[in-house]
């Protein structure tokens, strides 16, 4: 049993356990890497997206984003709304969500928060 988990625990940590890296460089990125050799690597990907910007006027500014290839009647996009009162600026989000899960050709039609 005892070998079984210190097999698990050297394919989760390394060959030399905690000393290939550290808890917070665990916890913050997770750990990829040669499980045969014990040295670990990291890595992050940028997910590349397709941005449209719609300046309705000088105080309405509307920003959307989704995956490349995303059509504009698709449920996959984040709309921002900026509203500009004399000194300040205000970034809404369509809805009052976050979620990539509007469509672009309704961002007139949504409530902002």
């Amino acid at each position: 049993m005892s070998n079984i988990i210190t097999d698990l625990y050297q394919q989760l940590f390394g060959r030399k356990g905690i000393a290939d890296g550290n808890v917070i460089d665990m916890a913050e990125h997770g750990r990829a890497g040669g499980v045969s050799t014990g040295q670990p690597f990291k890595f992050t990907r940028k997910v590349d997206e397709k941005v449209l910007i719609d300046e309705v006027d000088s105080a309405t500014t509307y920003i959307g984003k989704a995956k490349m290839g995303a059509s504009t009647s698709d449920s996959v996009w984040q709309i921002q709304k900026i509203v500009t009162t004399g000194t300040v600026t205000e970034i809404l989000y369509a809805d009052g969500d976050d979620s990539y899960n509007k469509k672009w050709d309704d961002r007139t039609l949504y409530s902002y928060s």
